[in-house]
C-alpha cells in the first residue's frame, strides 16, 4: 500500500464517527477524494459522494458506510458517574474497564467504563454479562454538577482504540466496519483517476451515514439523489479463521485470502459474474460467502424498479468489539479490484437476468 494511502486510512480509523455523528470523518474523506474526483458534493444529512467523470454511462455507484458504533450519554447520576446507551450493535460483555472519549461542544472528555476490581465481586455468584444499563463512565467528577459542567444528555461516545499495524499487513483499529469498506472505495475512485480516459463509466463513489442503527437510511439517500445503473457495496465481512468462530455456522472466510463477494438475495447475479471475470483476469483471489445480515446493498438494490447490485466484503475478525482486525493486502486488493472492473466496463454496459 502506498505511503498516502496508508496515511488517509489511518487518519480515517483514528477519527470518531459514531452514527449520527460522522461530520468529521466524512471531512477527512471528502479531503482526500477532492484531489481525484470531478465533483464532490453532501446532503442534508451529510452522506458524500465524489463523481468521477459524470458524462460517462452507465452510472456506477461504490458505496461504503463511514458509521462506526459508539455510544451515547443517557444519564448522569448524583455521584458524577455515568450511565450511556448503545449507538449500534455493541456488545455489553466488552464495554466494562475499556478507556472511553465523550464528545463534547468544548472538546473530549476522556473516561473510563468502571468494573469492580476481582477482590470485591463475590466469586460465589455465578458469573454473568452485565446488562449495559449496569456498566457507568467515570470521568473522575465528584458530583453530578461537575460531571454536568463537561458533560451533557445526548454526547456520543468512542473507545479509545487507534490504528496499528501489529504483524507486517495485519492491522487492528476501533470500527474498520466500516470505514475500511469507506478507505475502499475513495481508493478505487483515485485508481480509477489514474487512467481517466480510458474510463467510460461514470464513478459515483459514496460514503454513506447511518448504516449502524440497521434503518440503512444514507444509502437510501445516495440511491435516491444519484439513481444509479448498478451499485457495488463495500463491507467489511467476518472472518471465522479463528478459534471463536465456528466455520459450519458463519462459513469459511479468511484473512489473506483476499475479498469476498457475496450470492443470492441482493446479490444480481449477472453483475456478480461480470465482477469475478475482472477479478480472475487480474488475479485476484475472491471468497464466495453466501447472503447474509443487514447491509447496504439491501437499501439499494429493490429501489428504481431494481436496481442491480453486489455486496463484496473485506475479511476482518473480531467484528463489532473495541478492537478489529484486517489484512491491508486484502484491503488493496478490493480496491484494485473494482478500479479495475470500472475500467473495464463498455459505454452503456447494462446488466438483466435472462429469461431466453
Amino acid at each position: 500500500m502506498r505511503k498516502e494511502s496508508l496515511e488517509f486510512l489511518e487518519r480515517l480509523m483514528n477519527t470518531a464517527s459514531p452514527m449520527g455523528f460522522e461530520t468529521e470523518g466524512q471531512k477527512v474523506w471528502c479531503q482526500y477524494v477532492a484531489e481525484y474526483a470531478d465533483e464532490v458534493r453532501t446532503d442534508a444529512y451529510g452522506n458524500a459522494v465524489a463523481i468521477l467523470n459524470p458524462a460517462g454511462d452507465p452510472k456506477v455507484m461504490i458505496d461504503g458506510h463511514i458509521d462506526e458504533i459508539g455510544l451515547m450519554v443517557k444519564y448522569i447520576d448524583d455521584d458524577g458517574f455515568i450511565y450511556f446507551q448503545r449507538i449500534g450493535m455493541v456488545d455489553p460483555a466488552l464495554v466494562r474497564g475499556k478507556r472511553v472519549n465523550i464528545y463534547t461542544e468544548k472538546g473530549i472528555v476522556p473516561g473510563v467504563i468502571g468494573s469492580p476490581a476481582i477482590h470485591l465481586q463475590d466469586r460465589d455468584k455465578e458469573k454473568k454479562v452485565p446488562e449495559m444499563h449496569e456498566s457507568f463512565i467515570d470521568i473522575g467528577a465528584k458530583n453530578k454538577k461537575e460531571a454536568e459542567k463537561k458533560v451533557s444528555i445526548g454526547n456520543p461516545i468512542v473507545f479509545d482504540e487507534g490504528f496499528e499495524i501489529l504483524n507486517g499487513t495485519v492491522a487492528v483499529a476501533r470500527a474498520f466496519d466500516d470505514r475500511a469498506g469507506a478507505w475502499a472505495v475513495a481508493e478505487t475512485l483515485r485508481l480509477a483517476a489514474l487512467k481517466k480516459k480510458q474510463l467510460k463509466c461514470a464513478i459515483y463513489a459514496t460514503s454513506s451515514v447511518h448504516e449502524e442503527g440497521g434503518t440503512l437510511g444514507g444509502a437510501s439517500m445516495q440511491t435516491y439523489n444519484i439513481k444509479p445503473d448498478m451499485a457495488i457495496v463495500v463491507d467489511t465481512k467476518f472472518a471465522a479463521d479463528n478459534p471463536a468462530a465456528d466455520v459450519k455456522v458463519h462459513g469459511e472466510v479468511k484473512l489473506s485470502a483476499g475479498p469476498t463477494v457475496s450470492v443470492g438475495r441482493e446479490n444480481h447475479p449477472v453483475l456478480l459474474e461480470r465482477l469475478r471475470k475482472v477479478a480472475d483476469k487480474k488475479k485476484i483471489p475472491l471468497q464466495t460467502t453466501p447472503f447474509g445480515g443487514t447491509n447496504n446493498a439491501l437499501a439499494i438494490y429493490n429501489k428504481q424498479g431494481g436496481i442491480p447490485t453486489v455486496r463484496v466484503g473485506i475479511p476482518s475478525r473480531y467484528t463489532h468489539t473495541t478492537v478489529e482486525m484486517l489484512n491491508l493486502k486484502d484491503l488493496q486488493q478490493t480496491a484494485d479490484w473494482l478500479a479495475a472492473f470500472c475500467l473495464d466496463l463498455k459505454k452503456g454496459e447494462r446488466f438483466k437476468v435472462k429469461m431466453r
